[in-house]
């Protein structure tokens, strides 16, 4: 390198877009840009019109059926609607089927829709969680009315009434079911996935039976204690103000999920990251195994979110970047077989695979680093090939009655 009169060597000139290079694979930090924004075109995410509240109104209808079918529902209900299906890792649930709902083929819109079965408001419920492995919980019906425990005796297990995850999904599998004569209904796992008609327009809506209670589990109080990257933009209220329990994979147990919190936090983050998220989720989710799924990469973007400016994680010509960061954090999990849940670190999300599996995504995420730019370009044309499924369901004239 030439050196001025001084005799110091000169500063490198700032990377410019034309010739910013990732240098794992050589590939061009622009077209890595414009093939994300491509992609994200293709996938505008949840579009207003009437048909997605006529969709909403008969999933809400239905469940008032399966409410006064037995009682077993609070006859006050307060849903919690998540924009995306459990496949675009909306919350951490076990699908362990061995197909996904494809959009296009399946449907054109999705969503997550929480339904308690029980609110623990008032109630003093004590959580067992030493008999279960980090982030898992046990909950005995005990403490509630006796009216509670009768409804739902029969999804209980043990003389502790412990209530079962998954007698639970297999009775409101069951039950909406039997609602929802009409309407495309599947038991996917704990998830109960009903893929609603109107008009020309197919919704997904993937219910998941959880227990919701107010304020915050003792085990995560560590995590409000530090600082965070959403100080000063939300209320301790909205992060903290209450939690759900999810279905765990069998039995007894239940997971920790905080979706009301992760919501608003998504609305906070920068959209560029976001992009990134869904990129990386779209590259690797043909590949991902049993137990592991896009929830976790979120997990990586709001530790990336915790670490790194957001001066940096907001700039648009950033979002290759981020894309390539998040999917070597990911390799570095792997490798370390470590990624700690963001509200509750000493969870390690990753401990129920097998090596089998973490080794076989290793070299399936080695594979996209290499080249990065061919994968996005697959991406972009499973999203080209999604709307013209989309369009070739329309042009069927197919328009069935709602329920």
């Amino acid at each position: 390198m030439a050196s001025p009169p001084d005799g110091h060597p000169l500063k490198p000139a700032p990377a410019k877009p034309l010739t910013d290079l990732d240098f794992h694979s050589g590939a061009r930090i622009e077209e890595l840009n414009q093939l994300i924004q491509e992609y994200h075109a293709r996938n505008p995410g949840v579009r207003e019109g009437p048909e997605l509240h006529q969709a909403k109104d008969v999933v809400f209808s239905l469940l008032g059926v399966v409410q006064s079918s037995d009682g077993k529902l609070p006859a006050v209900n307060r849903y919690l609607l998540l924009s995306g299906g459990v496949q675009q890792g909306t919350v951490d649930v076990d699908l362990a089927v061995p197909h996904h709902l494809s959009p296009g083929g399946d449907y054109d819109v999705d969503f997550t829709l929480l339904v308690p079965i029980l609110h623990a408001a008032g109630v003093p419920v004590t959580l067992d969680m030493k008999q279960s492995p980090p982030g898992h919980a046990q909950i005995s019906l005990r403490p509630f009315e006796p009216a509670t425990l009768h409804r739902w005796s029969d999804c209980c297990l043990g003389d502790e009434a412990y209530l079962s995850a998954e007698l639970v999904s297999a009775w409101l599998a069951h039950s909406f079911a039997a609602a929802a004569k009409d309407t495309r209904v599947e038991r996917r796992g704990c998830v109960t996935s009903a893929v609603v008609s109107v008009g020309h327009c197919r919704v997904l809506y993937d219910l998941v039976p959880v227990v919701a209670l107010k304020g915050w589990p003792e085990v995560a109080q560590p995590w409000l204690t530090q600082a965070h990257f959403w100080d000063g933009k939300l209320r301790d209220e909205e992060v903290a103000g209450g939690f759900y329990l999810l279905p765990a994979a069998s039995g007894a147990r239940w997971r920790l999920a905080f979706s009301t919190s992760e919501l608003h936090l998504r609305r906070i983050l920068p959209q560029p990251v976001l992009q990134a998220f869904r990129a990386a989720t779209a590259v690797l989710g043909r590949h991902l195994p049993e137990g592991f799924g896009p929830y976790h990469i979120f997990t990586l973007v709001l530790r990336a979110c915790e670490r790194l400016p957001a001066s940096y994680l907001g700039r648009e010509e950033n979002t290759a970047h981020a894309w390539l960061g998040l999917l070597d954090d990911l390799s570095a999990c792997l490798v370390h077989r470590c990624l700690p849940h963001y509200f509750l670190p000493q969870w390690n999300v990753l401990e129920g695979l097998s090596r089998r599996d973490l080794e076989r995504l290793a070299r399936e995420l080695a594979g996209v680093r290499a080249d990065p730019s061919k994968c996005l370009r697959q991406a972009v044309e499973g999203a080209k090939d999604a709307k013209r499924l989309a369009k070739a369901f329309r042009n069927q004239g197919f328009s069935p009655v709602a329920p």
